[in-house]
């Protein structure tokens, strides 16, 4: 029963986002999207692991790696189409991504609420409250320094940390609150992660705090909650991103996380750092750096101290101006053996990744 309300739910909302994006500008409904694929040479000539998840099947070769996962064959990261009606002080505001491609069956693979829900990455209201606004649904999380859409980030592939440290997605309520002209509250009562049905019976809370000025951006982030299925045992995460502009075309960037999670008696903590640089409007160098140590493998499966270096330059691709083209070489390591099928220590690889907005 569960499930065919959930489909049902799922229908109404694809219906609801084509009939509004007919009505277009009347109603000041917006729509956008894009598409994401890439190519991927790994060095290292992994082999190919085959993970089977709840909700799906993988074919995975580039270890650690999240969404650009496969190894010399061109592949359909992400598709997205965004439906919103921004909120004003009167009136609520809306908004619906729904996906499709990998990257939205990886980050839905364990859904209790089964895997019709990749389908729909985003889908909440938000609502004025007292001097701020009530969000409720089903979002990406507020955690890291990194989102889901490659485009929205420095770099084309994903952190370590992005990828083993913090969530995805959250369901629930947020609660966003002004504090004078730099600073922003929001505070967080949901499901847990990545679950819009909670596999237990306790609830996460959460509060982040940002400040945005001119000289700089902090976010401090705090999740706790028990996650694992069937456990009343805490789950905490610390989540820090600072970033500044050094001068007129370059930026730095820092993002560390804590985590603790006492029904696995699991730790695993980490920090990337970010240097941009901005050779022109169209034209940008970034190089990451991070480390991350899963004391206990429980994030990755095994325990190690991962670290990895990425330089990645980005241009408008010469046939498309609209498209966003990155060039990437990424070289992974750790002090254990978890690339080629648990066969080697470290892998370079050189990625192509195309963006197409429309």
């Amino acid at each position: 029963m569960l499930r065919r309300w959930q489909h049902l739910g799922l229908a109404v909302l694809i219906s609801f986002g084509t009939a509004i994006a007919q009505e277009g500008k009347e109603t000041q409904w917006r729509i956008s999207g894009f598409v994401d694929g890439y190519f991927a040479y790994n060095t290292a000539h992994p082999v190919t692991t085959v993970m089977n998840a709840p909700n799906y099947t993988f074919k995975l070769e580039n270890t650690l790696h999240n969404f650009t996962f496969r190894n010399r064959r061109p592949r359909l990261q992400l598709a997205e189409i965004v439906l919103e009606r921004p909120m004003t002080e009167k009136r609520f505001g809306f908004r619906l991504d729904l996906n499709a491609g990998t990257t939205a069956e990886w980050v839905h693979q364990a859904e209790p609420a089964g895997r019709s829900w990749a389908y729909v990455q985003q889908a909440f209201v938000s609502v004025p409250l007292g001097k701020g606004y009530l969000d409720f649904g089903k979002f990406v999380t507020h955690h890291g320094a990194e989102v889901i859409e490659s485009k929205d980030n420095w770099n084309y592939s994903r952190s370590l940390l992005f990828a083993w440290a913090i969530p995805y997605y959250h369901t629930g309520v947020r609660y966003w609150l002004p504090m004078g002209k730099t600073d922003k509250l929001c505070l967080h009562l949901y499901q847990g992660w990545n679950v819009v049905e909670d596999n237990n019976g306790s609830k996460s809370v959460a509060l982040m705090w940002q400040r945005s000025t001119e000289g700089y951006a902090l976010t401090l982030n705090y999740t706790g909650g028990a996650e694992l299925p069937n456990s009343s045992r805490l789950r905490h995460l610390l989540d820090i991103v600072f970033t500044k502009p050094l001068n007129a075309k370059d930026a730095l960037m820092l993002n560390a996380d804590w985590a603790r999670d006492n029904a696995a008696s699991a730790t695993w903590y980490g920090l990337a750092v970010y240097w941009r640089r901005q050779l022109n409007a169209n034209h940008a160098l970034t190089l990451r750096a991070e480390i991350f140590r899963d004391a206990d493998g429980f994030a990755t499966g095994a325990v190690q101290t991962a670290k990895e270096i990425t330089l990645t330059y980005e241009m408008p691709a010469l046939w498309q101006r609209s498209a966003l083209l990155r060039l990437e070489v990424r070289h992974d390591f750790s002090d254990a053996a978890v690339f080629d099928g648990g066969t080697k220590r470290r892998q370079t690889l050189f990625i192509v990744g195309l963006l197409q907005p429309f």
